[in-house]
This record gives C-alpha cells, structure tokens and sequence, in this order.
C-alpha cells in the first residue's frame, strides 16, 4: 500500500498592527495642521480678550508675560507652517507630527502665559 505524504503546512503570516489613528499619513498630519491654524486664531482671539480685560481692570500696563504670550503664537505659526509645507521627502512624519503637536502646545501656552500676567 502506498501513502501519500502529506504537505507540510503554509505558515500563516502575522496580522498587521492596526494602523495609528493620529495622522499616519501625510495628509492627515497636513490636514491637523492646517486645524492648527483654526485653533491658534480661537486662541489668540481669548489671548487678546485676556489682554484687553488686563487693560481695564488691572494696572493698564502689559507685562512681560503678555509679550512672551504672543511670541509663542508667533513660534506656533512656523511650527504650523514648516509641517503643512515641507515637503514629504524631506521630512519623516515623525519630526512633523513633533511639530504639530507643538503648534497646538504652544497655542495653549500662550494663553497660560497671558492668565499669569
């Protein structure tokens, strides 16, 4: 009697990770950064509220941390900037999504900054 030998069995390959739902593409990470900038004037428009407010009920003077508050919306916009328009080759997604992030950090550091002045 013959017996047939029976196949070795195909290896299953692994299932793929899920992909990461923060901006793995490029445009995605674009996309959030041009967001960026919606959230930046929201929160520059309360950074100007806060100023005025300071204006007339406290001393009339800006401080220093006012100044500091709107240089962080000034570093913000570039942080904004470099990652909407840097080309992909250039560029990791890393490195981007690094500055995207501080695009919307700085934003709210710069309102921190104005409430303790």
């Amino acid at each position: 009697m013959t017996t047939t030998p029976i196949p070795p069995a195909t290896p299953v390959p692994p299932s793929t990770p899920a992909t990461d739902d923060f901006a793995r593409t490029t445009r995605k990470l674009r996309f959030t950064a041009l967001g960026g900038f919606g959230a930046l004037l929201v929160l520059f428009v309360l950074t100007v509220v806060l100023v005025l407010g300071d204006a007339v009920d406290g001393d009339g003077a800006a401080g220093g941390f006012t100044e500091a508050a709107f240089w962080t919306f000034r570093v913000a916009v570039v942080a904004g900037l470099v990652a909407l328009v840097t080309p992909r080759d250039r560029m990791a997604t890393r490195p981007r999504r690094a500055l995207v992030v501080a695009q919307y950090g700085l934003g709210a550091v710069g309102v921190a900054l104005q409430l303790m002045d």
